[in-house]
């Protein structure tokens, strides 16, 4: 059997180049894609701000944490999947490589169909469940029918990085970038010229899904892909499954953890501040965005990279990337909640002239995001955990914000102060949750310290 380390295929360069240039390589055309995304979320916001008002903002905010929860179950076996092949293939091992990717895509398809046709069945006591109102309701209903279908495809964008490990970071870049390049020329066009609303927004990212869809596959199926898509492959085997669910739980949980802390925040937005409470929430996490596109891009660019030398153990690289990756998080982190916090008016009011919701936008963001600068060290230290093969150390930092942590404070908070302990409650958990993760990586850093030593 072939190894992965050889001279024809480039996932050797995995385990032998520069590290903080490797890093750099792979994690530039992703963060360039995520921030091409993320600026086009934000204007895609601002649409529907200006087509449908504050309450199309709303229904979209409301709407979130259900198509989060089909977004979760998949990428949980995706991410999975992603960790998995990377170690495979620092191991030596590409044939069961391939059968993991091809399991994985199995379980994905299927489970995304599922819950699309769960969420279908049940969509009007599934929305009042999550906070919608009687107002809100018809537009959040018209957008969740085809969002939770356009879903089903996003399945090959969230395995998308599957090409990245392949060698090929711009190709994986060139893949975000046609599917905003779709969304953009259709979502405007539906949503002014035919006068769809939100139907027009949900429509553009169901066509963007399947473009994104034919390039993934297509990629994959090539016949010189080390990771390469087959046929044979595409069978349901429960000890696959059973790895990957155990590399892909602190992605699971941090995300299910998310839908959670929506729902909860929904409840509590519209008990304390109403609909539009909840139209300043919804711009505050697209805002929100690009600030944590980067940082993930960032993650995102050294995970095959942290993934491959913990399979060849080669223990000097993996820190190396790990305090690389810190850096460079930690930055733009900083950078960008600088720019969000210098410029927060002019922000709100790109997505609405409603002075209301801009005056309650900017006071929601100023307060609720004021330690964001902090998460980069959160975000890098519970994705190097996930991917140097240590799930549960990863879980717990994932879950220590947004479950142990922010929940919590939202919960208890606001029966003292009201309206305001919910956004006090977003930097008390940001400073805890990086102060824990903080200590995780400084044991890690002594660990691996002694591993080379020990190597030497």
């Amino acid at each position: 059997m072939k190894k992965p380390a050889q001279s024809d295929n480039k996932t050797t360069q995995l385990g032998e180049s520069n590290i903080a240039k490797l890093i750099a390589q792979y994690a530039t055309p992703t963060i360039l894609a995520m921030m091409v995304q993320a600026a086009y979320d934000v204007v895609n916001m601002s649409f529907i701000g200006q087509s449908v008002g504050p309450l199309g903002i709303a229904a979209i905010a409301i709407c979130s944490p259900i198509t989060m929860i089909q977004y979760t179950l998949v990428s949980f076996l995706a991410n999975g999947c992603i960790a998995s092949v990377a170690i495979k293939l620092g191991e030596g091992n590409p044939e069961s490589a391939r059968e993991t990717f091809g399991s994985t895509l199995a379980f994905c398809l299927t489970i995304s169909t599922c819950v699309a046709l769960t969420v279908t069945i049940t969509i009007d006591p599934l929305l009042r469940l999550f906070g919608a109102s009687e107002a809100v309701l018809p537009y959040a209903r018209d957008f969740l029918r085809i969002n939770t279908f356009s879903a089903v495809f996003s399945v090959f964008l969230i395995l998308n990085p599957l090409i990245r490990i392949e060698g090929y970071p711009t190709l994986s870049m060139l893949a975000t970038l046609l599917s905003t390049a779709v969304h953009l020329c259709v979502a405007p066009t539906l949503i002014f010229v035919f006068e769809m609303g939100v139907r027009g927004a949900a429509i553009g990212t169901l066509c963007a899904n399947i473009a994104v869809g034919i390039w993934v596959f297509s990629f994959m199926r090539g016949k010189k892909r080390v990771v390469r898509l087959q046929f044979r492959y595409l069978r349901y085997k429960l000890h696959i499954l059973k790895i990957i669910m155990q590399l892909g739980l602190p992605t699971f949980l941090m995300q299910l953890s998310q839908t959670l802390l929506s729902v909860v925040m929904n409840r509590s937005l519209i008990a304390y501040g109403g609909d539009i409470s909840m139209s300043a929430w919804g711009i505050t996490n697209n805002i929100t965005m690009l600030i944590n596109q980067p940082i993930f891009g960032m993650t995102q660019g050294a995970q095959p990279i942290i993934g491959y030398n913990i399979g060849a153990r080669k223990h000097i690289r993996v820190k190396k990337a790990l305090m690389f990756s810190l850096m460079a998080t930690s930055l733009f982190a900083i950078l960008g909640w600088s720019l969000t916090q210098l410029f927060p008016v002019q922000l709100f009011s790109f997505y609405s002239d409603d002075p209301g919701l801009i005056s309650l936008g900017v006071r929601m963001f100023t307060t609720f995001r004021a330690l964001v600068f902090v998460i980069g060290i959160q975000q890098a230290g519970s994705s190097y955990f996930q991917y140097s093969g240590r799930p549960k150390v990863s879980a717990l930092l994932s879950l220590s914000r947004q479950v142990l942590i922010l929940i919590p404070c939202v919960l208890l908070l606001p029966l003292v102060l009201g309206f305001d302990g919910i956004l006090y409650s977003g930097p008390i958990s940001d400073f805890v949750s990086t102060t824990i993760t903080a200590l995780f990586i400084i044991f890690e850093f002594r660990r691996l310290n002694k591993l080379i030593r020990s190597e030497g």
